[in-house]
């Protein structure tokens, strides 16, 4: 079987429009992955005309996409290779908010083990939980999406669900630090390790889909004043609101000022945003709580 009827398959039993059924819980990295091989594909012939296309290898796969010429009849539809890509992007962006569906059990799993494995090494820490109040870009520049949507969203292959790394909760965290010496301690520096480490943040329930279309409209593409401006929707992907994430931060010993200074900075945080575009509106989050029953 060679690539081409490898990349059919999957792009008509998980990402045809006349399929809905199939993606489910199916690893998600791995087939946007591939998914994102044929958007190269697509790409490398994006100066042929349709016609050219369909005697191409990759016509097989765009069969759904395309209708080619029929040699008995004069009247044909053609589309541009461009209206192609982004009928598929909308396909999948729209496959992904209805038929995605992340193994949940799994990750409340995982986050119970972390919880036990810290209270074996004698870790205090408190739980943090945290839920999207608007739509939520983290991990833009990653690969995971980003072939097809020019955006990635920051994806855990193995557990099958986005999450926000603990890098990037750390960073804000000791960005919002006035202190310079205070943020040494609290989350280190070149010379020393901090006294507080953080974990990865995985969602643990979502009260609609994981995953919405967000479209954008970048008015200035290739113009070069307004009056020849032609605004172009673009297609991506994000987190949906009302999806709950939780995440541990842990420690050996945290007096009373720093655990007030440390609620105060997550606080902060969490009201600013973490992610992308939070000046426009985006990953915007609300705390569910913080609780410290396990930092007493």
């Amino acid at each position: 079987m060679d690539l081409y009827k490898i990349l059919n398959m999957i792009d008509k039993n998980y990402f045809s429009p006349n399929n809905k059924n199939r993606l489910g819980k199916t690893n998600l990295y791995s087939l946007l992955q591939l998914e994102g091989i044929l958007v190269s594909m697509l790409r490398m012939y994006s100066e042929h005309k349709i016609d050219q296309l369909r005697d191409l290898p990759i016509s097989e796969i765009y069969k759904s996409y395309i209708k080619f010429k029929d040699n008995n009849q004069n009247n044909y539809e053609t589309y541009k290779i461009e209206e192609i890509y982004d009928t598929k992007k909308r396909h999948i962006a729209e496959l992904l908010s209805i038929m995605y569906n992340p193994g949940f059990e799994i990750v409340n799993k995982m986050m119970e083990e972390i919880k036990s494995a810290l209270r074996e090494m004698n870790y205090k820490f408190i739980e943090v939980r945290i839920k999207t109040s608007s739509k939520t870009l983290v991990g833009v520049s990653t690969n995971f999406g980003y072939t097809i949507f020019e955006n990635g969203i920051s994806f855990d292959p193995y557990l099958n669900v986005p999450y926000i790394p603990a890098s990037e909760i750390k960073g804000l965290l000791r960005s919002m630090t006035d202190d310079e010496k205070l943020a040494d301690k609290l989350f280190g520096s070149e010379e020393s390790e901090g006294i507080l480490m953080i974990t990865d943040s995985y969602p643990i329930q979502a009260e609609g889909s994981i995953f919405l279309p967000d479209i954008i409209t970048p008015h200035y593409v290739n113009a070069e004043d307004e009056s020849r401006v032609q605004p172009k929707p673009s297609i991506r992907f994000v987190i949906a609101p009302k999806v709950t994430f939780d995440f541990f931060i842990y420690y050996k010993n945290l007096d009373t000022y720093l655990r007030k200074v440390l609620e105060q900075l997550i606080i902060k945080m969490i009201k600013e945003g973490i992610g992308s575009k939070t000046s426009l509106g985006y990953s915007l989050f609300t705390v569910v709580y913080i609780d410290w029953t396990y930092g007493e």
